[in-house]
């Protein structure tokens, strides 16, 4: 699914649904430890998200595809399993969001290289 695509499913903030309600339960739970993202979770648990988001949830009798609110829910979710499901939406995307013309910028925010007037 596209990033546009995606976005007409479920959008919350001007992002979609998925990328949202990960990093708002990664804030929310104070996801601070090391590696929050270089630590692989469960392949199954991403799954079983994934696919609660691709088919949505029930809400006030109300179907919201593409959306579950991961905070409403009394389960616990391992963060690096949230972290996980982030990084495999952002990998799947058709085009990566990092443009060839987006690069640099984002080399000097991290202090890699100067910033070129663009």
């Amino acid at each position: 699914m596209s990033l546009d695509e995606s976005l007409d499913v479920a959008e919350i903030a001007r992002r979609p649904a998925v990328v949202f309600r990960c990093i708002q339960y990664l804030e929310a739970k104070k996801a601070e430890q090391e590696g929050i993202y270089r630590l692989s979770g469960s392949s199954a648990v991403i799954k079983g998200l994934k696919d609660r988001f691709n088919l949505g949830e029930s809400r006030d009798f109300f179907l919201f595809k593409g959306d579950v609110e991961l905070l409403a829910s009394d389960e616990y979710w391992d963060p690096h399993a949230i972290a996980g499901l982030l990084k495999s939406f952002l990998r799947e995307l058709p085009a990566s969001i990092l443009t060839r013309k987006l690069h640099m910028r984002f080399l000097s925010v991290m202090g890699l290289c100067p910033m070129l007037t663009l």
